[in-house]
């Protein structure tokens, strides 16, 4: 029997973090490849551009022993068409290094996400299914899912993780809801104001969310490759939400008054009070000076201002085994918060 070796591309962000470390704990071996001289972990780091060709053919024996991918790499452009373009080639020229290399690749596991239904549009059809029509072109986790079902002729299999909202560890991100909101409301602490909604009231009491804990999300990346599930996968916590359930104990975690909704953006604004932050991350000793690095506020501009439901039907994913979507999303957010704290990222 072939050993199992699995390359992580994305290793380094909120998802793949948390995949790395549920394969890890499951005693798989794995290799992480990406732009970065020095892996986020203490596996083995391949250094290259997944644009680059030649960057990857470099690293050619260290690729002959894959088994398995797990694709969470991201490059976002404002250009859906120029995001298509690239996103896919990144894809393509990784698998098609591994293949090229000899290697043994068996199935490929990839993140969708909410963009897949057009959640980055602020409307689709709710409760989203797997098997709903795309809506109109182009679509980066179109380009994705398109190249690995080109591949089942080959014998490699494929599964693609659809998670909403992924809640989780990471710097740098461009799409940290959790640490946004742990930035926020450590800066509403620290100028003396109301933990307030940043968002429209039709947000705040109407719309339906759901998110991911990053760390399901590993389990569940496990589950299809050790249990070979094939297709697409939503995947949430389970629940669904109004944040206006949720963000009074977000307000009360900071021992702040919630105040009422108030659209605001945090991008603008939070740009305004980096010095406000740089001066508590001194004081306090926090770990990371540079809120932008925390999160950027653009995402939250975008999320805190969806009007309509925004939630997906899991029930494909349960009734192929997976049980372990049964978690409190509030309670999620409040242990990120928590985390955020011993990590030393907010006082």
């Amino acid at each position: 029997m072939t050993e199992r070796q699995l390359l992580i591309a994305g290793a380094s962000g909120i998802i793949g973090q948390a995949v790395l470390e549920a394969f890890a704990k499951a005693g798989w071996s794995i290799t992480t490849v990406g732009r970065s001289r020095q892996g986020p972990s203490r596996f083995p780091h391949l250094t290259a551009d997944l644009l680059d060709q030649d960057s990857l053919a470099a690293a050619k024996a260290d690729l002959a022993g894959v088994t398995h991918l797990f694709y969470s790499a991201l490059k976002p452009n404002p250009d859906p068409g120029v995001e298509a373009d690239e996103n896919a080639a990144m894809l393509e020229n990784l698998v098609g290094a591994v293949r090229s290399a000899g290697a043994p690749l068996a199935r490929i596991t990839f993140v969708q996400g909410g963009k897949i239904y057009g959640a980055h549009l602020g409307v689709y059809k709710t409760p989203a299914r797997e098997d709903d029509s795309r809506h109109f072109p182009p679509n980066l986790y179109f380009r994705h899912e398109d190249f690995v079902r080109s591949l089942e002729g080959d014998g490699i299999r494929w599964t693609a993780l659809r998670p909403d909202i992924v809640i989780g560890h990471s710097l740098g991100s461009a799409m940290n809801l959790g640490n946004l909101i742990g930035l926020y409301g450590a800066l509403c602490r620290e100028t003396g104001t109301a933990m307030q909604f940043p968002g429209t009231e039709q947000a705040y009491r109407g719309a339906l969310v759901n998110v991911t804990a990053a760390p399901l999300l590993g389990e569940a990346a496990v589950w299809a490759a050790e249990e070979e599930r094939d297709g697409a996968y939503n995947l949430t916590n389970g629940d669904v939400f109004r944040w206006s359930h949720v963000w009074p104990q977000l307000a009360n975690w900071f021992g702040l008054e919630v105040g009422e909704p108030q659209p605001i953006s945090l991008a603008q604004r939070l740009t305004a009070l980096k010095p406000v932050w740089q001066a508590l991350a001194e004081r306090e000793g926090l770990a990371e000076a540079d809120p932008e690095r925390i999160a950027p506020g653009a995402f939250g501009d975008f999320i805190f201002h969806v009007e309509k439901d925004a939630i997906f039907d899991v029930t494909k994913a349960r009734q192929a085994g997976f049980g372990r979507m049964i978690l409190r999303s509030d309670e999620v957010l409040l242990a990120h918060l928590e985390d955020m704290r011993r990590r030393r990222l907010i006082p």
